[in-house]
């Protein structure tokens, strides 16, 4: 994923595209796990441990595509945090970043450093391109013209275009909204299927 080029409109239409990060979702992923064979759980409020589950694949194999394009551990890692926000553990990509992880890349000692730089990519993405799409696999186009708005501490709206991007995946490391939607997930003898919604944050000023 280390080219990266304009699509055809883009390169027909410069025009600036607003976005409002607020109430934007990002990726909806519905992720399925195996329920481990030791365990007999009926109701998704009971798991208490994410060994409890064990990642087969994400419903749709288009996504799971893409996110290996990151790399080929990112669609695990994707599933493993999904986990830790099922379980109420972390809140953000930074709380996991720095929380102790159950996968092991090379080495504790350098863990932090790589998942905040796949972390960072991975935003990049988001904010960029159709990486998290359900119908099509990523052919390395960003979409450059995009600029985000969020509404800072004092109430201003703060604008993000391309050339701030570092600044505001830096920002979005604790901003983003994780989620698992509930209703949207399922239980079933054998299997769960979560929903993990990423979207843009709100706070309690209505941002």
């Amino acid at each position: 994923m280390n080219t990266v080029t304009e699509s055809p409109q883009l390169q027909e239409s410069k025009h600036p595209d607003f976005i409002k990060i607020q109430g934007q979702t990002f990726a909806e992923y519905t992720i399925i796990y195996h329920i481990n064979d030791c365990y007999a759980i009926d109701e998704l409020s009971k798991f208490r441990d994410k060994h409890q589950l064990l990642f087969q694949k994400f419903k749709n194999n288009k996504q799971q595509f893409n996110l290996a394009l990151l790399d080929s551990r990112f669609p695990n890692i994707v599933a493993d945090l999904a986990l830790d926000v099922f379980l109420n553990n972390v809140t953000s990509f930074n709380d996991y970043i720095l929380s102790k992880k159950s996968i092991i890349v090379i080495d504790t000692v350098i863990d932090e450093a790589y998942f905040k730089y796949k972390f960072f990519l991975f935003i990049h993405y988001l904010l960029y391109s159709d990486i998290a799409s359900t119908k099509t696999l990523y052919k390395g186009e960003v979409e450059t013209n995009k600029v985000f708005c969020i509404k800072n501490a004092n109430g201003e709206i703060d604008f993000y275009s391309i050339y701030d991007q570092n600044k505001l995946q830096l920002l979005l490391l604790n901003k983003m909204k994780l989620e698992i939607d509930t209703n949207a997930s399922s239980i079933s003898k054998t299997e769960v299927r979560l929903c993990f919604k990423i979207s843009g944050h709100v706070d309690n000023k209505g941002q």
